[in-house]
């Protein structure tokens, strides 16, 4: 008797559930058509999307056993001793902490916005690009030399003297027939002094200005003359010496020369690698 009353309570339960399912069914087809359902469905289909999307651009921050190991192990290796349980502890801390102010520094664009750290990424990237150019062989630097002699050429120089006022002079032709008479004059205290022996043009502008250049170059030699202005002053000037540009000879010049061959070395890998970045990223021109 117990097992056909159990027989019958299954048949009536699998009775049940065969007049249910096409009631089932008819309300899954009814929230199908339901606009606010298939609003819903979408909605988390976007989500979950979205959520896979951002998961591959943004990985998450795992300290791996292979990154444990590694920095165990330099930390051992630094202190000579087995790390604790704290010294792992802290080490990890410190990766983890490393690794989240890393990212959000990427993530506030500071590669794009803080002028060292690009100059810091560029300087890598070229490195990965050009490597370490090969040490060139005293042909190459010859060669380099001579296809480069405007290079290598002393810029011309100049000898002089100076009277340095601070204020334009009141009686500035008496002042200047007494130095051409070969009286001193006392004048203010300049910071680089009187003379200047042999001073390249490059310098003397830099430290009166190109006027002042001009002006001594086109001035004869032994006579004052003056004042001249700069942005430093007034100046009566004596002119001793002039030399013109020259040659530098290959020996005395040779450290830079291999410097510029290396330098024109990087410089022609990177200009290789440049069309083809050009093509990568998205360039206006």
């Amino acid at each position: 008797m117990a097992d056909g009353a159990g027989q019958m309570a299954t048949d009536a339960m699998v009775a049940k559930s065969s007049a249910s399912a096409p009631h089932i069914l008819a309300m899954a087809r009814k929230a199908i058509r339901d606009p606010l359902v298939a609003f819903m469905a979408a909605g988390v289909a976007l989500f979950g999307g979205y959520s896979i999307i951002e998961r591959a651009q943004k990985p998450p921050v795992v300290f791996t056993p292979q990154v444990e190991q590694a920095m165990v192990g330099e930390y051992e290796t630094l202190v000579g001793r087995p790390a604790t349980a704290a010294d792992k502890a802290r080490i990890k801390r410190d990766y983890l902490a490393e690794e989240l102010l890393f990212r959000e520094a990427i993530d506030r664009n500071m590669h794009l916005t803080d002028g060292e750290t690009r100059k810091r990424l560029v300087d890598k990237v070229r490195y990965l690009i050009a490597g370490a150019p090969p040490e060139p062989s005293e042909e190459q630097l010859v060669n380099h030399y001579a296809d480069n002699l405007a290079q290598y050429r002393a810029e011309p120089r100049t000898s002089f003297t100076q009277v340095y006022l601070a204020q334009k002079p009141a009686d500035a032709a008496l002042l200047l027939a007494q130095l051409n008479a070969g009286e001193t004059i006392a004048g203010d205290d300049f910071w680089l002094g009187r003379a200047f022996p042999r001073y390249g043009d490059s310098m003397v502008r830099g430290i009166f200005g190109q006027p002042f250049v001009a002006t001594l170059k086109a001035a004869p030699e032994g006579r004052w003359f003056g004042p001249v202005r700069s942005p430093r002053g007034w100046h009566f000037v004596r002119k001793s010496e002039s030399i013109a540009s020259a040659m530098i000879p290959f020996p005395a010049i040779r450290d830079q020369v291999r410097q510029d061959y290396m330098i024109a070395h990087s410089n022609a890998a990177i200009d290789k690698a440049l069309s083809g970045l050009k093509e990568k990223y998205d360039v206006e021109e």
